[in-house]
């Protein structure tokens, strides 16, 4: 056991000297050669069948498409660390060793994976929970989560279902999450909720499986009034045959009094299925508090894509933003960094215009120029060049004058009716 820098309590680092690894007096190995690659689960999570949040991710279009969406665009930003010198000055701890465990989890997971699957926990099971084991920080999956509490709904310890069992983990450095139960399940899994919803769509999917497999392909039929001569129907018969072979063409010709009558039945117009896809998709967006015009199941009212970002990143993900911010300020920052440091996700980034667009606001905000030579290189990744870090303010503005080098000039002729 080492103990890290600033640490407010011992973080277990197995491999470390002699020292088993932890994921091995797990009982991650049966033997030396043999991996348990599936560990026990909890029974609650194999008797929910067709509804669990596994099936419901392989089998539901509308769920895996709001999920992933979420999630991708959460991972998507960027989660820095900062310490805070005072009530207006704080410090990026850019290389400091938590943000460098977040930005690289483990070796071969990246930050934006690790919050990636975190969002998709929460989103699928309402709960998550990440915490250090072998010196990286590695996600619990959510179905291996045991949580107890007591009576009155505080959390008396978390475990992690394991080959040897449930092992505590509540004195681990660890960030936690979970909706509200009221029992002690650790949130309850929105598959519960949209089950009817999920299955009905189900149903439909598997309902247009059968008419592809089973039902009738007629696009239409030929009546003909009367009985018609048998050699004149094997005539016609031939005739069709050769119009609907692989390499043939043009127009048949039918013989006379008879006629063609398209089939219009199974058709997904009839069916209202391209309505019932949107309307799953409506709904499952809306569930999770995401406008239905983001994800694509409604036409969208954005008038820019700048509207876009912001309904994005402000109310609709950013409470999920801000609850993963506080589990991950709670144990793991204090655990890994100075006192006053704090994670943070960089929401300006995410909400940031084009260049072109910062460079407009920002000018007309300062005033004047606010770039070297050399930053505006570094941004184009171009190399450096001497005598490139002053800054090249124009002779036309002055403090107090000129709000920026694009204005002009007040002008000197009088206002209408007024004198010199």
């Amino acid at each position: 056991m080492t103990e890290l820098a600033w640490a407010s309590k011992s973080v277990v680092t197995w491999g470390k000297d002699e020292t088993p690894q932890a994921l091995d007096s797990w009982g991650q190995h049966l033997t030396p050669h043999i991996q348990v690659v599936d560990p026990g689960v909890p029974l609650s999570e194999l008797t929910t069948g067709a509804r669990s949040p596994m099936a419901m991710w392989k089998t539901q279009p509308s769920l895996r498409k709001v999920v992933s969406f979420a999630a991708r665009n959460v991972a998507s930003v960027p989660l820095h660390v900062y310490i805070r010198e005072s009530d207006t000055s704080r410090q990026r701890d850019a290389n400091g060793a938590a943000e460098g465990l977040l930005r690289n989890p483990s070796q071969l997971v990246t930050g934006p994976k690790l919050l990636h699957d975190v969002v998709v926990d929460l989103m699928l099971y309402d709960r998550w929970m990440i915490t250090i084991i072998d010196g990286e920080l590695r996600r619990i999956p959510a179905k291996l989560i045991q949580v107890e509490y007591d009576f009155l709904g505080g959390i008396t310890s978390l475990g992690v279902s394991t080959p040897k069992g449930v092992v505590d983990v509540t004195g681990n450095v660890l960030a936690y999450d979970s909706g509200w139960a009221d029992s002690s399940e650790g949130g309850v899994s929105p598959m519960r909720t949209l089950a009817t919803v999920l299955e009905e769509q189900r149903r439909a999917v598997q309902w247009r499986a059968e008419q592809w497999d089973q039902g009738a392909r007629l696009s239409g039929i030929l009546t003909y009034p009367g009985t018609m001569n048998p050699n004149k129907k094997q005539r016609f018969i031939e005739a069709w045959r050769a119009y609907t072979a692989s390499k043939a063409g043009g127009t048949p010709i039918l013989e006379n009094g008879m006629e063609y009558k398209p089939i219009d039945r199974g058709r997904p117009i009839d069916s209202k299925d391209l309505e019932g896809r949107k309307l799953t998709d409506a709904e499952v967006a809306s569930f999770y508090h995401i406008p239905p015009e983001l994800v694509g199941a409604r036409q969208g009212t954005f008038s820019n894509i700048a509207a876009f970002r912001q309904m994005l990143f402000g109310p609709t993900l950013g409470p999920i933003l801000s609850r993963i911010e506080a589990a991950i300020n709670a144990q793991i920052i204090p655990a890994l960094a100075p006192a006053g440091a704090y994670a943070e996700f960089n929401r300006e980034s995410a909400l940031a215009g084009s260049f072109a667009e910062q460079a407009s606001y920002l000018q007309k905000a300062v005033g004047a120029p606010y770039m070297t030579r050399a930053e505006a290189r570094a941004i184009q990744n171009l190399p450096r060049i001497d005598d490139t870090d002053e800054l090249i303010v124009p002779l036309n503005v002055i403090e107090g004058g000129l709000a920026s080098p694009a204005d002009t000039a007040p002008s000197n002729e009088p206002e209408w009716g007024g004198k010199e």
